[in-house]
């Protein structure tokens, strides 16, 4: 009977060293929430997809202490409502990577799908941020603030 338990506890430990050593997945989904832009909030203009009537913007915000994010930015002017989802890659060394959830997007609106926060050096320049909006079937990539921007030395 000790045999046995033993053979059971061996085997519980290895499925929870299988458990453990499994890779995490790239970045998290997250929902669209709206936007509030100021002076930290470094954009593009916005890019007009003739296909779906969207508007879309990718901005990379920066405090003080040098955290930064990259926001994808969708508007919505259109009467109708769309489905929408999409992608942001920003340092992803740092972990700044995120996927935007699928989401009912109303008319009139305007949402952001907002990358962690991430810590950029002192006196660097932060990589390009990356957005992809999907709609209705078509991939909409954007880049914004080509060559990134720098940080606060």
């Amino acid at each position: 009977m000790a045999r046995k338990k033993r053979l059971a506890t061996a085997a519980l430990a290895a499925c929870a060293a299988l458990v453990v050593a499994q890779p995490a997945q790239a970045s998290e989904t997250v929902g669209w929430k709206p936007v509030n832009t100021n002076s930290n909030w470094h954009c593009t203009s916005y890019l007009y997809h003739p296909p779906s009537g969207l508007n879309l913007k990718t901005c990379i915000v920066l405090n003080r202490n040098n955290d930064a994010q990259a926001v994808l930015v969708a508007q919505n002017p259109t009467s109708s409502a769309k489905t929408i989802s999409g992608r942001v890659v920003f340092e992803s060394q740092r972990g700044g990577d995120v996927w935007c959830a699928t989401s009912n997007f109303a008319a009139g609106g305007t949402a952001g799908c907002y990358a962690p926060t991430v810590r950029i050096p002192a006196c660097k320049t932060t990589t390009d941020a990356k957005g992809t909006l999907n709609i209705a079937g078509h991939e909409l990539v954007y880049t914004a603030v080509k060559g990134g921007i720098s940080t606060f030395c």
